[in-house]
């Protein structure tokens, strides 16, 4: 499973951050329907890493379908991270991620 956090750096000087670091991702399950179906590809969500360390998904931007697109939210919701601040202070980050469902 990739789960992919595409982090626009800051370009202003002023004021002080840090990017959100990913600390763990969970393993992501095949459906069996997808499973006999052979489906492989990315699922893409657009989630906020909120200051208090909680993930929201705000929805899904390319799905499989075949129950991948809620697997995809179950694995967003459970990973762990330190959020991003700004001045010292935790902040929401909204970003899109993506899960990779691929058969071994």
């Amino acid at each position: 499973m990739t789960v992919t956090v595409a982090i626009v750096p800051t370009t202003q000087a002023a004021p002080k951050t840090t990017n959100l670091e990913v600390l763990s991702k969970p393993t992501v399950h095949y459906t069996s329907e997808a499973r006999q179906l052979r489906v492989q590809g990315d699922v893409v969500l657009r989630v906020t890493f909120t200051a208090t360390g909680q993930v929201q998904v705000q929805g899904v931007i390319h799905g499989l379908g075949h129950g991948l697109d809620e697997e995809a939210r179950r694995v967003a919701g459970q990973v762990r991270f330190h959020p991003a601040t700004r001045d010292g202070q935790a902040v929401n980050f909204t970003t899109n991620i993506t899960i990779t469902f691929q058969l071994a």
